[in-house]
């Protein structure tokens, strides 16, 4: 993995440590079942998925003033106990220095839904993207153009791996066996090799990242075999869904959205089956329906319910994640809710009220 190589080649850390020890039986204060968590600029939502989507009390993340607008994501661990928001806060001003940003890993204790003391991590710039390595013992945050390893066992960063001036990250795909990770940029897509920590040569895509804020724009199939990109492109801009082939590493025929008029693809799931994908569209405030195998051209797209959110926000929906039961689909709507979506009957339900200013989901197991 990117930082397991790394235990010597990024910042020393040692990723053969024993993860922490459970936590005494009986003290678990998380949902049973499947829990949804939404991350919003100061605090994370849970949504019991079990339960009908209950709404649990927020978890404040300890930070100081309010970051950008989508400027954050959030991952969680294999096993359910974690959750990691990587995000970042204001620094306040010294003699020798003007008020910046520090960009920052706050882990989330699933069992006792509290956040725990943030993580600084170093570079400067957007915090879009952040991974989980499938032994639970490694992530990876963006942090500008650098990804940044941080071993889990004892909560240190390790050297960043530095992709370079114009690299950007906006979003991140890792592979069922953490072997593979891919980084979406602007107009490309980066590999890296996760035992070397290194990053492969830009596969170009053509794409530009839609402009909403904290785009996800990127995943693999349910095969590991093919990454799909969406983003803006063509002679017109318009929506672009772009497979990339994994073996060849290099673009295949793409699916436009242009008869669907002015499109901003910002994130998309991949159905377990592999015959379809879901892309939000950020300009239309719709999902477009894509089948994958083959890959076609999209159906019509399926309009959101009126925002319902009267906060702050990116006003435009920015993220979709999948259910466990493969089926539902929940979006982040941009304002302070999270709509379910069946992708089989391409129906919505009742948007789910979360915190203020929401714009990244993740779902998790029960602890």
């Amino acid at each position: 993995m990117l930082a397991l190589a790394a235990s010597v080649a990024l910042g020393g850390c040692s990723l053969f440590s024993s993860p922490r020890p459970p936590p005494a039986p009986g003290s678990s204060l998380a949902p049973t079942g499947a829990v949804g968590y939404v991350a919003c600029p100061n605090a994370v939502t849970p949504i019991e998925l079990a339960r009908d989507n209950t709404v649990e009390p927020d978890i404040p993340l300890p930070i100081t003033g309010t970051p950008a607008p989508g400027d954050f994501a959030i991952a969680t661990s294999p096993n359910g106990r974690w959750a990691y928001v990587v995000t970042s806060q204001q620094v306040s001003p010294t003699v020798t220095s003007a008020q910046t940003a520090q960009n920052l890993v706050i882990p989330i204790n699933l069992v006792t839904q509290r956040a725990q003391t943030p993580i600084p991590i170093p570079g400067s710039g957007g915090t879009h993207a952040i991974v989980v390595f499938p032994d639970g013992l490694t992530l990876v945050a963006s942090s500008g153009n650098t990804l940044v390893p941080v071993d889990l066992t004892d909560d240190r960063a390790g050297t960043p791996l530095d992709l370079g001036a114009g690299h950007a990250v906006f979003g991140m795909t890792l592979n069922a066996a953490g072997t593979s990770l891919y980084v979406l940029v602007s107009g490309a897509v980066i590999p890296v090799d996760t035992g070397r920590a290194t990053a492969g040569a830009p596969i170009p895509t053509g794409l530009t990242v839609s402009s909403v804020y904290s785009p996800h724009g990127i995943a693999f199939s349910a095969d590991g075999s093919t990454v799909y990109v969406v983003g803006q492109g063509g002679k017109d801009f318009g929506g672009r869904l772009l497979p990339i082939s994994v073996a060849t590493g290099t673009p295949e025929p793409e699916a436009s959205f242009d008869k669907f008029g002015i499109a901003a693809p910002a994130s998309l799931i991949v159905a377990p089956n592999g015959a379809m994908a879901y892309v939000v569209d950020s300009a239309n405030n719709w999902v477009n329906p894509v089948p994958l195998t083959p890959l076609a051209a999209p159906t019509p797209p399926v309009r959101l319910p009126a925002l319902v959110g009267v906060s702050s926000g990116t006003q435009h929906p920015t993220d979709i994640v999948l259910a466990p039961d493969g089926v539902t689909a929940f979006i982040v709507d941009g304002f302070d809710s999270v709509v379910p979506y069946a992708t089989t009957s391409q129906i919505y339900g009742r948007p789910v009220p979360v915190c203020t200013g929401a714009s990244s989901m993740v779902v998790a197991r029960a602890p």
